[in-house]
């Protein structure tokens, strides 16, 4: 895998779910405090229904056996600052960062029906071997952040019985939709020697280390100068742009020949040129998209990098400014509009993606007609019943969307004027049917929290340094029994 196959492989798993060792990890449960920026992060176990392609899903340990699991799970496989560390605590991320590639991967050349310590996936390493370093950079985050709090005297105990308690109940919700036991599940998803007091430490320190940071961060405030100077070191990061736009794309096959690729971008542009051509005669620009699809944005920001979005954040772009602008496989007709701030607020929901509208409709009048209608039941029903991988595991969460996010029917309803946190509703767009629950409204303009986090997550990424610099991972000899 050349690198820049990795960065891509990366950026597309981060879209897929999948959380690097120093993003934020979102509690799973918890509704408040999402104005934050978590630099340290444990992986996020990405719960499954059994029948996907899992970690060691063929490797249930039948009851004689479990004894000698349990003794080998139990041995030193690494020491990390003066901590020994068994075989389970590895195996813990290994299988939930092996599961998430099993789930999302084979775009990226890996094969979950075949040993991933005889595929390559970079020059010199092993699928296995990357799987590994990547569990074991994730052990060393949380534990040099859990000694620290250690170190500190910090009472995480509240934050680590929470943490414990979902996780379990998340465990037994997918065992039991799976028709296996608790500890058939956990050996499913991290590998025959994995036991429940394993996993239960591993995510009570994670717990504990996240505590910690959040409580660190927390502390962390800014004010209004603060605000205002990051704000006039980089405007273009706090506003959006208005444009319209007509795009025309080449739609060649991957073997097509340098010629006809020629042609097709020089066809693209020509069509791009006529729709400047046609709004200069008079008619809309959504008049003039002849076959290119057209787009109207009103809040697109430069969370993208293109040539049409350069072209639209410059400084002395003006009010009815054309230009056609060239992307990977075709062109774009560009009508400017406005630039502003974003003063808007974003908002935060949570939804459950079906793809039937009779399928919403029941799910719609399950979660109205029982229970208590909270949030929680909500994510519940999101995490076995929606079709959106990206957001299940986490119960639908979707914090602080942004306007131009999502799709446009989407971001209607969540920003629907006298929006109330607890509304439900069902809204259809090009992915199928969204079962939608509005949970708040962020009390920052959304300038200011993107204001806020860079400036927190810049100090936090500091302080998390500090903590992890020259920490170290020491592998023992039963480092082999991991994967």
């Amino acid at each position: 895998m050349s690198a820049s196959r990795e960065k891509k492989a990366r950026q597309e798993l981060n879209e897929s779910g999948y959380v690097d060792p120093r993003k934020a990890r979102e509690a799973a449960e918890k509704a408040k405090d999402r104005r934050t920026t978590r630099i340290y992060t444990a992986v996020i176990v990405a719960f499954v229904l059994l029948g996907a392609a899992l970690f060691a899903s063929d490797r249930i340990a039948a009851d004689k056996e479990a004894k000698e699991n349990a003794r080998i799970g139990a041995e030193t496989a690494v020491s990390i600052d003066g901590e020994e560390l068994s075989v389970n605590d590895v195996s813990y991320y290994y299988g939930s960062i092996y599961n998430t590639f099993a789930n999302n991967g084979s775009s990226f050349g890996f094969d979950s029906s075949k040993d991933a310590r005889e595929q390559q996936y970079t020059e010199g390493k092993t699928w296995h071997d990357y799987f590994l370093e990547t569990a074991l950079d994730y052990l060393k985050s949380s534990v040099a952040v859990a000694h620290a709090a250690e170190a500190a005297g910090f009472d995480g105990t509240e934050q680590m019985d929470a943490a414990e308690s979902s996780n379990l109940s998340m465990v037994d919700l997918y065992a039991g939709s799976s028709s296996v036991t608790r500890a058939q599940y956990l050996t499913a998803m991290f590998g025959k020697y994995m036991t429940e007091d394993a996993f239960v430490r591993s995510v009570r320190r994670d717990a504990l280390a996240s505590a910690y940071q959040q409580s660190y961060s927390d502390g962390l405030t800014y004010s209004a100068a603060d605000l205002q100077a990051a704000y006039d070191a980089d405007p273009d990061a706090y506003c959006s742009v208005d444009i319209e736009y007509v795009t025309f794309t080449t739609a060649l096959s991957s073997d097509a020949t340098d010629e006809e690729k020629s042609a097709a971008m020089e066809e693209a542009k020509a069509k791009a040129e006529a729709v400047l051509a046609a709004y200069e005669s008079g008619k809309s620009f959504e008049e003039s998209a002849g076959d290119g699809t057209y787009t109207h944005r009103t809040n697109a920001d430069r969370s993208v990098t293109s040539e049409m979005l350069t072209w639209a954040f410059a400084a002395d772009r003006t009010a009815g400014d054309t230009t056609v602008a060239e992307q990977s496989n075709g062109y774009n007709a560009v009508l400017f509009h406005s630039r502003s701030r974003d003063d808007y607020h974003s908002v935060t929901v949570r939804h459950i993606l079906v793809a039937d509208e009779q399928t919403a409709a029941d799910i719609y009048s399950q979660f109205n007609n029982t229970g208590d209608k909270t949030e929680n039941e909500f994510a519940t029903l999101a995490a076995t019943k929606s079709t959106d991988s990206g957001t299940a595991s986490n119960g639908g969460l979707m914090s602080d969307v942004r306007k131009g996010q999502t799709v446009q029917a989407f971001e209607d309803w969540c920003f629907y004027p006298g929006r109330q946190s607890g509304d439900t509703d069902i809204i259809k767009s090009e992915y199928g049917y969204h079962v939608m629950y509005f949970v708040e409204t962020n009390p920052l303009p959304y300038w200011e929290y993107k204001a806020t986090n860079s400036l927190r997550s810049a100090d936090v990424s500091a302080w998390y340094e500090g903590i992890t610099d020259g920490v170290t991972v020491e592998q023992l000899d039963a480092i082999e029994y991991v994967g």
